[in-house]
């Protein structure tokens, strides 16, 4: 199935948007962290963010040890 570039476009901005929203949504959510840096702003999207690089930059070096050749069950 082939979408119109103007269809991605508005995907990915309404994406964009979302993330805007929710990130400014931190600024009236009052919030009650166990530790103080819990509760800064913005901090939970950047601790995803970070977490979601780590995942792919783990499972990068992890694929270079479990990869087998192509024909390993020939």
């Amino acid at each position: 199935m082939i979408y119109s570039k103007k269809f991605i476009n508005f995907v990915v901005y309404s994406l964009y948007a979302l993330c805007a929203a929710l990130l400014l949504f931190d600024v009236f959510h009052h919030k009650h962290g166990h530790f103080k840096f819990e509760e800064w702003f913005g901090f939970y999207a950047l601790y995803g963010f970070i977490a979601c690089i780590a995942i792919v930059l783990s499972a990068i070096q992890l694929r270079k040890i479990l990869m087998r050749d192509e024909d390993y069950y020939d």
